[in-house]
């Protein structure tokens, strides 16, 4: 019996399943030779699907009754619809009122084009969701939530870049060794592996790693591949987890449940949603 139980929710992404419908057998193939599995399905307007999946996990969180929500990134997809923001603050607020929520900033919901943040990109995520990047205790163990899209494309905000790594340093630096949370994970199969749009920079992610390594940091948890993957750059283990959206791998929708124990010993596992 854990003490402390985290829900990790990421990529509901809200009017995914619409971009990705309607696509020809040509694309699909042309989508599967970038890793990507897109199931043909009728052309499909509006986020009725996503928001339906999203539904189902929040049932399914009051029913687990966890003592937090953490939610990786990919709320939305359109960051600039005002549709899809609503209808996922609207099915939020279904959680029961006494389980927190909180949230790691995804592409799509910090950059106005899904990939490189401005200052003005930064600031409307915060006046919707709060800090970007942030530290706090649960029981026996901190979180280190990171804003990895700036991590990723820093090129039009190197201040916001600066700072967050002095906050990161100084998390690292304290007196609890976190587990690190952002949407995109560090790599997903070796530390040293290519750069590609599902990782983050190898110029910035081998210091990183090392720096968390140095600081005894065991564990860390992303989103953004809509899949699971498990990965492990010496003691550190690099999980990606799957979507409570659209999957783009052969795992099903779903999200990963976190058991803390009173000594701080962890463990987790997905659970699959019921397909729509």
């Amino acid at each position: 019996m854990s003490a402390f139980r985290v829900l990790f929710l990421a990529d509901s992404q809200l009017g995914l399943y619409a971009s990705f419908s309607g696509m020809s057998e040509a694309e699909v193939d042309r989508y599967a030779e970038l890793g990507m599995h897109i199931l043909p399905s009728p052309p499909a307007e509006g986020h009725e699907w996503d928001a339906r999946m999203y539904e189902k996990a929040v049932t399914a969180a009051n029913g687990l009754r966890p003592d937090l929500v953490l939610f990786g990134g990919d709320m939305i997809d359109d960051p600039n619809s005002e549709d899809q923001l609503r209808d996922f603050r609207a099915i939020t607020a279904r959680l029961d009122g006494d389980i927190p929520v909180r949230y790691a900033p995804g592409n799509h919901d910090i950059a106005a084009d899904t990939v490189v943040p401005t200052a003005d990109s930064i600031a409307a995520y915060r006046a919707v969701y709060g800090d970007d990047y942030y530290l706090f205790d649960l029981g026996p163990v901190s979180f280190l939530v990171l804003n990895t899209v700036v991590i990723d494309h820093p090129e039009n905000v190197p201040a916001e870049l600066e700072a967050q790594m002095g906050f990161l340093e100084d998390a690292l630096s304290g007196p609890r060794t976190p587990i690190v949370i952002g949407h995109h994970p560090f790599f997903v199969d070796h530390l040293h592996e290519a750069d590609t749009y599902w990782n983050l920079p190898l110029e910035r992610r081998v210091p990183l790693v090392e720096r968390m390594q140095a600081t005894g940091v065991h564990l860390s948890i992303a989103a953004h591949w809509h899949r699971n993957n498990i990965a492990r750059a010496g003691d550190l283990e690099v999980v990606t987890s799957g979507p409570v959206g659209y999957p783009l791998g052969d795992d099903p929708s779903g999200f990963r449940i976190i058991d803390i124990a009173e000594d701080g010993t962890l463990s987790h596992r997905y659970l699959p949603l019921d397909p729509d």
